[in-house]
């Protein structure tokens, strides 16, 4: 096991009755510690390993968070409601509770998978070639910049006073594994948040609502491969800009993107 799979793995409670919702336990890791709290991105991939084990085998395709509190290294409850479940989809209620408190909850869908419709629109973006891209130098405390290796567009890095609020860069994750659900729910919200580059924290570094649609995965990276991740938030209004961020894999291909609610009041 990798050390995200060590550290995203849930245990079955064995309190959970008959019928009742699917209950869980973890202990989130202190090496997911972020500028506030725990690493929101962990504890969602936290919630998608929990509805995998009860999903049916039925992959996870949307996931919608909401944060409600920070999380603190140490055990917490994951009970996993199914909200229903269909021919072709199923809808999960997931909370993560610590301390009898709340931290999240989130809405899980997972679906059979079909032959439908496909289509793609290219819309490529421009990113410094990979040498010329600078090392993430996160601040001192947030261990989550640890779990994944990457570098930045030198053009859109943190704390540079920018006029545009974008983050860019490369990255694949520390271990070699797959490009699966947990992980990129997780590496979606682990590049520096892209309002950082024109305001100082904490301004839009609070997540509020986090959501991801997962478009395809990989088996895993080839050495010398990097996926490539993009993030811009191009409104901010009475306290709430909207972050749009993509993953893509070597190829340009989209495998997943996110719309995230941030605090900048």
């Amino acid at each position: 096991m990798t050390r995200f799979d060590e550290t995203t793995a849930v245990r079955p409670d064995p309190g959970t009755a008959d019928g009742a919702p699917h209950r869980f336990e973890i202990d989130l890791d202190p090496s997911w510690a972020s500028l506030v709290g725990i690493h929101g991105g962990y504890m969602a991939a936290v919630c998608t390993r929990a509805v995998e084990l009860v999903a049916d085998g039925r992959p996870v395709r949307t996931i919608t968070t909401s944060f409600l509190r920070p999380g603190r290294p140490g055990p917490v409850d994951v009970t996993v409601d199914t909200v229903r479940t269909g021919r072709s989809l199923s809808t999960f209620a997931v909370t993560l509770t610590q301390d009898e408190r709340p931290l999240l909850t989130s809405r899980i869908t997972a679906a059979v998978p079909i032959d439908g419709e496909r289509w793609e629109t290219p819309d490529p973006v421009a990113l410094a070639p990979i040498d010329e891209c600078v090392p993430l130098a996160p601040p001192e405390g947030v261990r989550h910049f640890g779990q994944a290796r990457a570098v930045l567009d030198p053009a859109y890095t943190p704390f540079s006073h920018g006029p545009l609020a974008r983050v860019g860069g490369y990255v694949r994750p520390l271990e070699p594994r797959p490009i699966d659900a947990a992980w990129l729910i997780m590496i979606l919200d682990w590049f520096p948040p892209s309002p950082f580059t024109r305001n100082d924290p904490p301004t839009g570094g609070v997540s509020i609502d986090y959501t991801v649609h997962l478009h395809r995965r990989l088996d895993g990276l080839d050495a010398g491969e990097w996926l490539t991740g993009y993030f811009h938030a191009d409104q901010s209004a009475d306290g709430l800009a909207l972050e749009h961020g993509t993953i893509r894999d070597p190829a340009g291909r989209v495998l997943a993107e996110s719309f995230h609610t941030r605090w900048t009041g």
